[in-house]
């Protein structure tokens, strides 16, 4: 990567300005500061706790196939890197390192929504109901002090248009692929072959649909109107998207290599396109992005 872009550098305009607020003494901490540092040690800590129940227990995940419990079990090695990532960027008061640790607050809480209620309840539920409160109740208010004006907006039509398709692309497939499944039942045929515990409905159905998909798709739509905002939330869904799909492989991977009976689902070539195409786009975005480091000057939110 060229010297002089940095694609994790000083904290930008992301945090609110709080005119005339007094200057946190040297050393101190903001409550923005100890909320984000305090949130990610809780977050890494239910993850190794829950990550080493699921690799040490005789039988974490009752009644899954073992193709399935393979997966699980890789997906909660990639969570224990999640988890190391999170506390190496707690300590970088830096706009781009923002967007990171708001990816992967993203994937966790995806993650162990799956956990709490895709999976036969283990003793480790209670840590699955803290991870994703914490790290969902993290993500939004992290979501929520983006400023658009803090990201000032660059001549970059072709990376906000080849983004923009791109999301609306994934959003627009992998729901169509969900409902390709679901109005044939819903109209009366086959009951789906994937279903969540007891007949439930399948989580990834749930979150895929009411909230993941229609979040992706949002941000696609704003790239593709050219607004500042585009460019960080862009960040953050592909940090999302990469972190979640290369968990998914390396359980696909892992069962191939253990002999296990791997079933590919639909989205399993797609998938791999998208991953390809996500890593390019954020490292372009992460290169293009300009905060403006004035606005964190003049803050007093967040404080290192």
């Amino acid at each position: 990567m060229p010297t002089g872009h940095d694609p994790i550098d000083h904290l930008g305009a992301w945090a609110i300005p709080i005119p005339d607020a007094p200057r946190l003494r040297a050393g101190s901490r903001s409550p923005r500061s100890r909320w984000t540092s305090w949130s990610s040690v809780l977050i890494a800590a239910g993850i190794a706790a829950s990550s080493s129940y699921a690799l040490l227990a005789s039988d974490p995940y009752r009644n899954l196939p073992q193709a399935t419990l393979i997966a699980a079990r890789a997906q909660d090695v990639c969570s224990v890197l999640v988890a190391v990532l999170l506390l190496l960027l707690r300590r970088r008061p830096s706009a781009r390192v923002h967007l990171v640790r708001l990816g992967l607050l993203a994937y966790v809480a995806y993650s162990y929504a799956i956990y709490l209620i895709g999976v036969p309840m283990n003793r480790v539920f209670l840590i699955y109901v803290v991870l994703v409160t914490v790290s969902g109740a993290a993500l939004l208010d992290g979501v929520v002090r983006l400023r658009p004006d803090g990201w000032p907006r660059v001549s970059r039509p072709r990376l906000e248009r080849g983004t923009g398709w791109v999301l609306v692309a994934v959003a627009v497939l992998f729901a169509a692929l969900w409902l390709a499944t679901l109005l044939p039942f819903a109209l009366g045929g086959a009951e789906p072959e994937t279903v969540g515990p007891g007949g439930a409905a399948y989580p990834v159905f749930v979150l895929d649909l009411v909230v993941a998909l229609p979040c992706v798709g949002a941000v696609g739509i704003l790239a593709l109107r050219g607004r500042a905002i585009a460019g960080p939330l862009v960040v953050v869904v592909l940090v999302k998207i990469i972190t979640l799909f290369t968990a998914l492989w390396a359980g696909v991977l892992v069962g191939l290599a253990m002999g296990a009976e791997v079933h590919l689902a639909a989205d399993a070539g797609p998938s791999v396109v998208m991953l390809g195409a996500c890593a390019v786009l954020l490292r372009r975005w992460l290169r293009s992005l300009s905060p403006d480091e004035s606005a964190y000057a003049r803050s007093t939110i967040w404080e290192p």
